[in-house]
């Protein structure tokens, strides 16, 4: 009789194992892809950032060369470009780039683009805008 008793022990261990087979595999379906769409998510954000902070940066170099004293709207459209393709080539997609000068002696450069999206169907845009006084030398008295 003592040879039926482990096997019947046995075969209770190995029913009770076989009731927890799977038991992750619906956590792992739900967690999972979360955990991916907010890491996307995330880093979609990166890159609208640091292509922020890049047109903004640009377009501020861009603006003190189009308030330089002979400074000109294409001389600005050409800071911004090279200041883009240096900070963030491929960030900035599509970059539009104008300048006006306002009354009174006020200069506004403004540029705008897109950012590469890793979200389909989605398009985020980035702007920037620097206005301020165009410096001229004046004699004094």
């Amino acid at each position: 009789m003592s040879p039926s008793r482990p096997c019947t022990s046995k075969r209770r261990g190995q029913a009770l194992g076989r009731g927890d087979r799977g038991s992750s595999t619906p956590e792992l379906v739900i967690v999972l892809p979360v955990l991916l769409l907010l890491i996307t998510v995330g880093l979609q954000f990166a890159f609208w950032a640091l292509a922020s902070h890049a047109l903004s940066d640009s377009v501020a170099q861009g603006g003190a060369a189009l308030r330089a004293e002979g400074g000109t709207s294409t001389a600005a459209r050409s800071v911004v470009l090279q200041e883009l393709q240096a900070l963030a080539s491929g960030l900035v997609l599509r970059p539009t780039v104008s300048a006006q000068t306002l009354p009174d002696g006020v200069a506004s450069l403004s540029a705008t683009g897109t950012v590469p999206s890793l979200l389909p169907g989605e398009q985020l845009t980035v702007s920037a805008d620097s206005t301020g006084p165009e410096q001229l030398f004046r004699a004094s008295g």
